[in-house]
């Protein structure tokens, strides 16, 4: 519906474009919903009845606002809006009902199952216009006010989590050293080293130090790639040689493991534009998770092509990745277990750190843990390479 037309152009019913769904077995009124709730860019979707409402909901993308009539064959307004309210996707959308009766039950019972608002036939399109764009702005500025809480809700899990994973990652390596020390100390006081000579002490309080480092490290690179902006140093590289200087860095590591680290031959290639020195260290992620999970079996990695994506996979024969667990891993901090209890080391960065190198690129990470096994996908867009450099 245009609304009026000002010095700065016209001014519609909706300010942007919208998806409103309309339920009413009234054709005409179907027809009139479609022509005076049209705008640019926007979607009118109609339904003769709730059933269908709600099938066209759960299929189709989300829409902004749906237009009920409460009296209707099959499912009446009154139980649309309730299965609304009680579906995890649809909870929060806005729901304007539409009514012959002006009687206050009818009313109290729509706001009872959760409506947002109401409307009496016959309608006043210029009315209902101005009273749906309040009803959408009202919408919206709760959706600002759920995400920020929801944001912080994340933020304070997110700083629990840490505080506990680094008072359990670097209790140990700070008891090696301070024990070590104490004993270097004694030693110097004119005690003796039991079942220790000097060179010992000494190797363990690096180690120590080193693993320490490595924790303090990891914490800040992560909050480095979580930084906003972060530049990509991006240069032509070719994803199998990517891939083979990686295989031939972590060889060492993986013959500590006891398992074979190998780069399958693969017809596929691709020309990348992408940061080496970032994508190696996402790489190098994926094949520690694997040499851990291996179980002394093979770790191969493979170049492959898909479309308009090229990327190197990274796959294990290990039991597997549980699919919650899964979810709970690509969470940073998140390895889906008690960090307290659980028999691994590990601060829970490594997924999310290739995650979001890849998102840096363009790029996903996929994770198929459904047969045996898994496979973990580094994917970027060659049209990245092809837009950089012309190739």
């Amino acid at each position: 519906m245009l609304l009026s037309i000002t010095a700065a152009g016209a001014v519609y019913l909706f300010d942007r474009p919208t998806r409103v769904l309309v339920a009413d077995d009234d054709p005409i009124m179907r027809e009139f919903a479609i022509a005076q709730l049209a705008h640019p860019g926007g979607t009118i979707v109609t339904a003769a009845d709730g059933e269908e409402a709600w099938a066209i909901l759960e299929r189709e993308p989300a829409f902004d606002l749906v237009l009920s009539d409460l009296e209707m064959p099959v499912l009446n307004g009154f139980g649309l809006v309730e299965r609304i309210r009680t579906s995890e996707r649809h909870a929060h959308l806005p729901v304007v009902v539409i009514t012959s009766r002006d009687d206050m039950f009818a009313i109290d019972r729509a706001y009872e199952v959760g409506a947002t608002s109401f409307a009496v036939k016959p309608v006043n399109w210029r009315l209902l216009a101005y009273q749906l764009r309040y009803v959408l702005r009202g919408s919206r500025m709760e959706g600002d006010v759920r995400a920020a809480r929801d944001e912080a809700e994340r933020a304070r899990d997110l700083r629990t989590t840490l505080l506990t994973l680094l008072q359990h990652e670097t209790r140990t390596p700070l008891n090696g050293i301070v024990g070590y020390c104490e004993i270097l100390r004694a030693t110097a006081s004119g005690g003796s080293i039991a079942g220790s000579s000097l060179a010992d002490c000494v190797e363990q309080i690096v180690t120590s130090a080193k693993g320490l480092n490595e924790v303090l490290r990891r914490v800040f690179y992560f909050a480095r790639l979580s930084a906003e902006p972060l530049r990509i140093d991006a240069e032509t590289v070719r994803a199998s040689h990517v891939a083979d200087e990686v295989v031939r860095v972590w060889q060492a590591a993986a013959r500590r493991a006891g398992v074979a680290l190998r780069l399958a031959e693969s017809p596929d290639d691709a020309l990348l534009a992408a940061d080496v020195g970032q994508i190696s260290t996402a790489l190098g992620e994926l094949i520690a998770n694997a040499l851990a999970h291996a179980l002394g079996s093979a770790v191969e990695l493979a170049v492959l092509r898909r479309g308009d994506e090229a990327g190197i996979e990274v796959r294990d024969h290990g039991p597997g990745i549980d699919p919650a667990r899964l979810r709970r891993c690509l969470e940073p901090f998140g390895q889906g277990m008690d960090p307290l209890t659980r028999a691994s080391e590990g601060l829970g960065l490594g997924l999310p750190m290739v995650k979001r190198i890849a998102e840096l690129h363009g790029g996903t990470l996929e994770i198929d843990s459904s047969g045996e096994g898994t496979v973990a996908r580094l994917l970027l867009p060659t049209a990245l390479a092809a837009r950089a450099y012309g190739t």
